[in-house]
């Protein structure tokens, strides 16, 4: 007689009743590890009921999934686990989008959801059915390693841009084949550690924690993320992976969450090594288990440990129960038992890497990339140009282009190796398709950046001198990008720096791709520059897309999410600044205020919009009211463009001290050349609310002031109310 467990029919609930009163403690204990492809896996599954595959893909799994499995006495399908951050990052040739930072400057939220549907529907075919983003952590420290990894520096734009990756990942059932289950991460606090340094203590209040980090990972719970990561720092001396308060105060009990929890890599061995806050492993797994972490990720002993907690009495089979009760409604969800999604040749040829994929990623450019600055050259003038030099040591690297979480980037687990140089088009390949029939286009890497290369530089200003326009592209590397590779300082590296000097002293106009991680500090250069591109790692079709934009095919239109500081020393540079210095500068740094360079939602295009003064429904209004606010906006320019209006709010008096600023919404626009619309935005009250003394979300009565905008800095109209 078919067991209940496998009868399709059933509820979910009752599926997982059914299997889990058939399952021995170790069975059960088994379902809770997740080992990397590297261990004896097709052991594990055998003699542990391993319950999770990292890193595997193709070849790397099918082995054992195929037979491993069905050698069990229940036959518990596989999740196979992934870090597909910007693409199937550990699949060969797959499609590599642009990565977190650069996407999030398109605040396309429709866009987003595009990019993640695209990945899942790649990842279907090679065996992965989970994926450990979107990155919810917030850039607050630039020297920070991991902020190409992340949404920016406000938590409204993340919470939304991190919810559409989630609708994109899971669609409408995860049991949709294309479908993959989302994970939101690092849960909570990472990214402000002290002096930017990768995984460190995190140093800031349980007020800050809760008004300012935790929103994001709320509107995840909101968007129904199928899982969460544990983060690795401590908040206030007590590390994520054993904090009960966060892991099960917070997500299970306010947010009502049951969302699979998993730690993040070796989590019980870092509360050991790094830590220090255990002798040894087998002493963390009991007290990671219940704080509430469903599933530990590589920790090589974790089944023996979890037992032999058990049999001591540090864990009970009811607390075990609680967290296999997660992992198994999961796996039922994404349908494993009746589709345990063994790689497939056939549709892995069909999606991984496919053409549709590639035209979106070279439209999430044409959408994400940045016009930070345009002296009147740019759309290119072919007209008129007869010589373009492309110039920079990265201008053609399709590695350096694509960035960290990519295959030869160092992260992937599986077979070792980097995607085919024909998938990637560089800045280079780029302009030679676009111009190349019309102009002479030349090429030198000129600076070094892990050394100075002063007779490259020479080459290079020679080749300038002899152009009409030079395209240079300036970069940071690989060595000093992502997960454990914070950075002193945010300087360019090597002699980018005096390689734009010597190109600027030609005269010959310069057109720079700033293509990094992360902004670095661009002061000294910026007056020597005559149109400024930002595109982040853009990703396959960077060189494409940023072509578009040189030729005038596109107008570009996005918006920076995080601010460019004019010095390192302006850490953190986040545009929310709370309000009480005597100056609103740095008198060493007279000119750039507190933020810097290039405030948060800057972006210029090739036009110009026109704001009229806004309106308010009402001025007077009683909590519980929506405000309503009507923003007039005109393109006057020649170009059709999408116009992101933006409004930001003050709470004129409150009980506490807030940010000067915070974005409270936003909107896309699409206006043909002279084209007016009216915008039209409506708030609930909450949207104004703060967390106060209490910690206890609050929106207090009196004055508010709403403030329209092109970015942060740029404010066009201001409007108040009062809520009585």
């Amino acid at each position: 007689m078919t067991p209940s467990y496998k009868d399709p029919s059933l509820p979910v609930e009752a599926r997982v009743a059914d299997l889990m009163s058939r399952m021995t403690i170790e069975e059960k204990i088994g379902q809770m590890n997740q080992l990397p492809v590297f261990f004896d896996l097709h052991k594990a599954v055998k003699e542990q009921c391993l319950g999770s595959i990292l890193c595997g893909v193709d070849e790397d799994i099918s082995q054992y999934m195929h037979e491993a499995v069905e050698e069990t006495r229940l036959g518990i399908p596989l999740l196979v686990g992934i870090d597909a951050i910007h693409g199937h990052s550990m699949e060969y040739n797959a499609t590599m989008f642009p990565t977190q930072l650069a996407l999030s400057c398109s605040w396309d939220e429709a866009l987003c959801t595009a990019v993640a549907r695209a990945t899942a529907r790649e990842m279907s075919g090679t065996g992965c059915a989970w994926t450990f983003s979107p990155v919810l952590c917030m850039a607050r420290d630039l020297r920070w390693g991991r902020v190409n990894e992340t949404f920016g520096e406000d938590p409204l734009l993340i919470g939304r841009l991190g919810a559409a990756m989630i609708r994109g990942y899971q669609g409408e059932n995860l049991a949709d084949p294309d479908s993959v289950a989302a994970t939101a991460k690092h849960f909570a606090g990472y990214g402000e550690t002290a002096g930017g340094r990768e995984a460190g203590e995190s140093e800031y209040s349980r007020r800050k924690l809760e008004g300012l980090y935790l929103p994001p990972f709320r509107e995840a719970a909101e968007a129904g993320v199928a899982s969460y990561m544990t983060a690795y720092q401590a908040i206030d001396g007590v590390p994520c992976t054993v904090n009960r308060w966060l892991l099960k105060d917070v997500l299970r009990d306010r947010w009502g969450s049951e969302a699979l929890l998993v730690t993040d890599w070796a989590n019980i061995c870092h509360l050991v090594n790094e830590q220090h806050v255990f002798r040894t492993a087998a002493e963390g797994v009991a007290p990671a288990i219940n704080a509430g972490n469903d599933m530990s990720m590589t920790d090589p002993a974790f089944f023996e440990d979890a037992l032999a907690a058990f049999h001591r009495g540090e864990l009970s089979e009811e607390e075990i129960d609680t967290h296999v009760r997660r992992i198994l409604t999961l796996k039922f969800r994404l349908g494993l038992f009746e589709n345990p999604r063994y790689p497939d040749a056939a549709r892995r040829a069909k999606t991984v890497g496919c053409v549709e994929h590639h035209e979106l990623a070279r439209e999430a450019v044409r959408r994400s990339a940045v016009l930070l600055k345009n002296d009147n050259i740019l759309p290119l003038r072919m007209d008129v140009i007869r010589t373009i030099a492309v110039i920079g040591p990265n201008a053609d690297n399709d590695l350096e282009q694509l960035g960290d979480w990519t295959l030869g980037a160092g992260q992937n687990q599986g077979v070792m190796q980097r995607n085919s140089r024909r998938c990637t088009k560089t800045v280079l390949d780029g302009i030679l398709a676009e111009f190349g029939k019309e102009a002479k286009i030349t090429y030198a890497r000129g600076a070094g950046i892990s050394e100075p290369r002063p007779e490259r530089v020479a080459r290079a200003a020679r080749l300038a001198a002899e152009a009409d326009v030079a395209v240079v592209v300036l970069s940071d590397d690989l060595r000093c990008t992502g997960e454990g590779r914070s950075t002193a300082t945010l300087e360019l590296r090597g002699d980018q720096i005096a390689m734009v000097e010597a190109v600027a002293a030609t005269g010959t106009p310069v057109v720079c791709i700033f293509m990094a991680s992360k902004p670095l500090i661009l002061t000294k250069i910026l007056p020597k520059l005559d149109a400024l591109l930002c595109v982040f790692n853009p990703g396959m079709e960077g060189g494409a897309g940023i072509a578009d934009i040189l030729r005038g095919r596109c107008n570009p239109r996005g918006r920076l999410s995080v601010s460019f500081p004019a010095h390192v020393g302006q850490q953190p540079s986040a545009y929310s600044q709370i309000p009480g210095a005597h100056h609103g500068q740095y008198p060493d740094l007279a000119g750039y205020g507190f933020t810097g360079l290039f405030p948060f939602g800057f972006g210029l295009s090739y036009t110009t919009c026109k704001y009229f003064p806004g309106r308010l429904e009402k001025n007077e209004l009683k909590l519980g009211e929506p405000v309503r606010l009507t923003v007039p906006v005109r393109n006057t320019g020649d170009f059709d463009t999408v116009e992101t209006v933006q409004v930001y709010f003050r709470d004129v008096v409150a009980s506490c001290t807030l940010p000067e600023k915070r974005l409270i919404g936003y909107q896309q626009v699409a206006l043909k050349s002279g084209e007016r619309k009216d915008v039209t935005f409506e708030f609930p009250t909450d949207a104004f609310s703060f967390v106060n003394a209490e910690l206890v979300r609050v929106t207090e009565p009196g004055e508010f002031e709403l403030m329209v905008g092109r970015s942060s800095a740029d404010i066009t109209s201001r409007h108040t109310f009062t809520y009585a």
